[in-house]
């Protein structure tokens, strides 16, 4: 079993004084870093990261004191954060890592206007990290870390707000995840996590089903951020599972972290949300004892 952490930390800055239009100048790393120590994560999954500075050294020092830490960082955008150049994304692990070719996701077509002014934006463009550690008695597993494009945060040339639940923003999820089924094979990701600032009011139906991951959150999920939503997920390959799966609120900060054990599921349990098809021909005394054996613990 090993603990996994990840967080939005938006350049290491909390939010200012007028909330989500703008962030305090303060670098705030070691905020977030000491909400995560007592919790003693062996991997640490970190999107708007500040890549080009030694922000993620700071950060798994303060959140994994006194441990050798083996670092994967890359950017992937210019900032909408003041005092921050590019936002990336970085993996740390007190286990050895063996990085794997990044993938940059492709932008929507949509148009690029702030949701509330119209103005026109940057797209950010996004993506993730994979590395893959050998992590014991879990075996090897594929870590991959990222963040999807906020289109809840653009709208249209005639004023429709995006949404991953309907219209073009549904229609770039399901293109989004395909290419991502795809990358994630070239590179050989068979056994996995996948986690990170996700953007997505419905994740479940992009990386649960197209994917055919595991989602590490019940219903309903945990609030991940101070606006009420539950963006910063991890889903799993079905032979893992996550347990313990704990929101830390760190006064000041627009996501949340979150933490969990990640180990190996049990042979005879099912993935969450999945029936395989020899549980359908099971005669009903037999799949009312199996009911909800998901070895879960939330």
């Amino acid at each position: 079993m090993i603990s996994i952490a990840f967080a939005n930390v938006a350049g290491g800055r909390l939010v200012g004084p007028d909330g989500y239009e703008g962030y305090d100048a303060a670098d705030r790393t070691a905020d977030f870093g000491q909400a995560l120590a007592g919790l003693r994560p062996d991997v640490l999954i970190v999107t708007e990261l500040d890549p080009d500075t030694d922000q993620l050294e700071r950060l798994t020092a303060a959140a994994m004191p006194g441990r050798k830490v083996h670092h994967v960082r890359h950017g992937f955008s210019d900032s909408h954060i003041p005092g921050v150049e590019r936002l990336g994304v970085g993996i740390a692990s007190t286990y050895p890592l063996t990085e794997l070719e990044r993938i940059d996701l492709p932008n929507p077509s949509i148009d690029f206007l702030h949701w509330r002014t119209g103005e026109p934006m940057d797209p950010h463009p996004k993506g993730f990290l994979v590395a893959r550690g050998d992590f014991g008695a879990l075996g090897e597993v594929d870590l991959v870390g990222g963040q999807v494009c906020p289109i809840h945060m653009f709208r249209s040339a005639s004023g429709v707000e995006y949404t991953y639940r309907e219209g073009p923003g549904r229609e770039f999820g399901a293109q989004m995840t395909a290419y991502l089924r795809e990358e994630l094979a070239a590179r050989g990701v068979r056994r996995a996590v996948v986690a990170g600032d996700l953007n997505m009011p419905n994740p479940r139906e992009f990386f649960g089903e197209t994917l055919g991951l595991v989602d590490a959150f019940g219903d309903p999920p945990p609030v991940t951020t101070p606006d009420g939503r539950s963006i910063d997920r991890l889903f799993s390959t079905p032979d893992l599972v996550a347990r313990e799966v704990e929101v830390v609120q760190v006064p000041g900060a627009d996501h949340f972290p979150v933490v969990c054990r990640l180990t190996r599921r049990h042979p005879e349990a099912p993935a969450i949300g999945r029936i395989r098809e020899q549980d359908l021909a099971r005669p009903p005394a037999r799949s009312a004892r199996g009911a909800g054996r998901h070895g879960v613990t939330r």
